[in-house]
């Protein structure tokens, strides 16, 4: 009687083993296809960066991943309804607790949301209350910044490409401009002479569909790992400071 109990236990032990394990292989199966699709916005920095340092951590799982180009509003809809599996770099604050969207750690930098000023153009907070100026902005300003358009006074125009609006600034379209960026424009914008103020500081972060939470402690090393590497491989000289703080 006891052989046949404990042939039982074993019995449901390995079923329920198996299963798990099938489970696993299941899911990581269906991350693993090549649907697996990311959002990358149209941001320079995007593209020569955190976009290849992604795909590196992914690929450290086994994984091969799609890249869409996305725009902001646009790219976070589709995130957050699951139509695109994750976006390559969001400012922490769109993973709300209404939403379906999932930060991943650790941050991949600090950014900012930049007061752009062509030069001899009065620079500073008090033009966002001026009535009579004009202000060139990426998509997503009023809830990166944390402001409802009633509570600024300057003509607030948005679009949605990032490179379009500093093409604007430079063309003399406007003489002003809002951006997010990780201080790695800065040499750009004083060679161009333009002046530039932070406005609102967050953190850079990879985030996904929170159907995918499964991979966020596996992925998290990954991105972690790169994240050393490419501190190991850079001269001290083009190190980012740390205490230097993009709205994507």
């Amino acid at each position: 009687m006891k052989k046949a109990q404990i042939s039982v236990n074993k019995g449901i032990s390995s079923f329920f083993f198996y299963l798990f394990s099938s489970l696993s292989v299941v899911a990581f199966a269906e991350d693993n296809a090549q649907n697996f699709i990311i959002g990358e916005l149209n941001h320079p920095r995007v593209s020569s960066y955190y976009k290849p340092l992604v795909e590196r951590a992914y690929l450290d799982l086994g994984m091969e991943v799609r890249f869409e180009k996305v725009g902001g509003e646009r790219g976070l809809r589709l995130l957050n309804e699951g139509m695109t599996d994750a976006d390559v770099v969001r400012y922490d604050v769109v993973a709300q607790p209404d939403n379906n969207i999932v930060i991943v750690p650790p941050a991949l930098s600090h950014g900012a949301s930049f007061l752009l000023c062509i030069r001899g153009a009065k620079c500073d907070k008090s033009v966002l209350q001026n009535p009579d100026k004009a202000i060139a902005v990426t998509t997503r300003f009023f809830f990166n910044m944390d402001v409802s358009p009633d509570e600024l006074s300057a003509n607030i125009i948005e679009f949605d490409n990032f490179n379009h609006v500093i093409d604007l600034l430079l063309n003399g379209r406007f003489n002003y401009a809002i951006i997010p960026s990780d201080y790695s424009e800065k040499a750009i914008f004083e060679q161009s002479g333009i002046e530039f103020i932070p406005l609102v500081e967050h953190e850079i972060v990879h985030v996904i569909h929170k159907k995918h939470s499964h991979l966020v402690e596996r992925l998290s090393a990954a991105l972690a790992k790169q994240l050393e590497l490419g501190r190991n491989n850079t001269s001290p000289q083009m190190k980012t400071p740390a205490s230097r703080k993009q709205a994507f």
